[in-house]
């Protein structure tokens, strides 16, 4: 992948080294799992499935279902003991499923969407979200090194990360939570992953790149170099971020619910 450039999209279409995001599985553990270890999610954008790996691990009678277009991402996932919808999200409410959901997960998903709202309309929309979390992450347009990289002029489109070619949409801490409270979910845990290991990502994804051209995106969390980081680094570096989340946070993670009636703001012009 070293000689391919980032916005041709035809040559690597599925480009990314997945791992799991520690602070969306932790929201999901205290919003969800404590009290339901058998609880029926549904993952919007799953992935190959390196969340549903972590959660599998802890909780094995967890229902989890994800809907993800590209075949070989799917194909792990669903290695991953998820029932996976192989199609976007509308082809998948017009399949009209019937699952009631306990919590719906976008991980850094809607930042890839034409329309945000829609997207998440629709899924409110959906009767088996009716009394579902939602737990969505998005990158921190706001992060500090972007902040450097806009006042030197620099942007160069990447394989992945805050500046991933395929990104459509850009947020921060304040403009989500607008988003959040504008189609009626209200923000109930606002949290961030960390931003300083992370900022020399795309270094140190050149070391898996051979993997990711052998379909194998799941090498890094399996690697022991990053089991030694969640375990020893990650904590700390979470806890420095989290002093700062508009500044320090690679992404801005929600946990939120239905706005209660008749505060709701979800309307259609």
């Amino acid at each position: 992948m070293a000689d391919s450039f980032p916005l041709d999209l035809e040559r690597t279409a599925y480009s990314y080294v997945e791992r799991p995001n520690s602070v969306l599985l932790g929201l999901l553990e205290e919003r969800v799992l404590r009290d339901n270890g058998s609880a029926s999610i549904l993952d919007v954008g799953c992935g190959a499935g390196a969340n549903a790996r972590a959660l599998r691990a802890k909780h094995r009678d967890l229902r989890l279902y994800g809907i993800e277009p590209n075949a070989r991402a799917a194909e792990l996932a669903s290695a991953a003991g998820v029932d996976v919808f192989r199609g976007v999200l509308e082809e998948w409410l017009a399949s009209k499923p019937t699952t009631n959901f306990d919590a719906v997960v976008l991980s850094d998903v809607i930042e890839h969407t034409t329309d945000p709202v829609k997207c998440l309309r629709d899924l409110l929309e959906y009767r088996g979200t009716e009394n579902a979390t939602f737990v969505i992450s998005v990158p921190n347009y706001a992060v500090w090194y972007n902040r450097m990289r806009t006042l030197l002029g620099t942007f160069e489109y990447a394989f992945s990360g805050l500046y991933d070619r395929t990104h459509l949409r850009f947020f921060t801490k304040k403009s989500l939570k607008n988003l959040l409270q504008y189609i009626g979910l209200r923000a109930i845990d606002v949290r961030c992953t960390p931003s300083l290991v992370q900022s020399a990502a795309p270094i140190l994804r050149r070391f898996f790149d051979t993997d990711v051209a052998a379909g194998e995106h799941l090498s890094l969390a399996a690697s022991p170099a990053f089991r030694a980081y969640a375990g020893l680094i990650e904590p700390i570096e979470t806890r420095v971020c989290g002093l700062w989340p508009e500044l320090l946070g690679f992404q801005i993670v929600v946990a939120a619910r239905r706005a209660p009636q008749g505060r709701s703001s979800v309307r259609r012009t």
